[in-house]
């Protein structure tokens, strides 16, 4: 059974057509959980979950959220240089915004003006990864995983994650194995950490359920620590 977490169900924006929206749909159908679709411009009640972009989940909170990609807790972990800038760089770098999810995409820039993005950035060393994969934590503890970028071919399974990650920590941490300066190295890599909202799911389709109930934790830990409304 669902842990909901004492919500009465979960809630998608009408017009939702992701993978996630279709998913949970399905899920909510065969496992009799209450589903309500409302209209993203109007507000949602305290006891349903809601599934959707960031935009949407952040109006639900009443705060804009400032990721923390690169916690302190996974410093050891990056094996590259990361830095925040407020100016536009003029050498090659992975750039994001720093500020905001999703205000733009992140990208590789070409040490010009071309592409320039308002600041403030994050910034980092031009690497590549191998393989990516998604690790989905409630409480310090993974429940479930998923690989989403590399060798489309076979897909390969996460390898487990053998850092210590604090007891209260509830978020998507994505690692990888990172090739860096040409070479390929044994550089098992934090990519970045997301807050657990309005984050893709990347696992098989009988591990939905485990996606399901991480974002009903991780809602309840958003309200705990972020919501202007609890």
């Amino acid at each position: 059974m669902l842990d909901l977490k004492g919500h009465a169900g979960f809630a998608l924006a009408i017009g939702d057509t992701s993978i996630e929206a279709s998913r949970l749909t399905m899920f909510c159908h065969l496992n009799d959980i209450k589903l309500i679709r409302i209209n993203r411009n109007y507000g949602l009640e305290d006891n349903y979950i809601p599934c959707g972009s960031v935009e949407w989940c952040e109006s639900i909170l009443g705060k804009k959220i400032v990721p923390d990609y690169y916690p302190e807790w996974l410093q050891d972990y990056l094996h590259r240089k990361v830095w925040k800038a407020d100016k536009w760089p003029l050498e090659k770098v992975f750039i994001k915004p720093s500020e905001r999810y999703k205000r733009f995409t992140g990208f590789v820039t070409t040490g010009t003006y071309k592409g320039k993005k308002k600041p403030p950035y994050w910034c980092s060393e031009i690497i590549h990864f191998q393989n990516e994969w998604r690790y989905y934590i409630s409480n310090g503890k993974v429940l479930c995983s998923g690989w989403y970028s590399g060798d489309e071919v076979n897909t390969p399974d996460a390898p487990e994650l053998n850092i210590e990650i604090p007891p209260d920590f509830c978020g998507a941490v994505d690692f990888g194995w990172m090739q860096k300066f040409n070479n390929w190295g044994d550089y098992f890599s934090l990519i970045e950490v997301n807050h657990p909202y309005a984050c893709g799911w990347y696992g098989p389709r009988e591990q939905d359920h485990l996606y399901f109930e991480w974002l009903a934790s991780g809602w309840e830990y958003m309200k705990k620590n972020y919501a202007t409304i609890k």
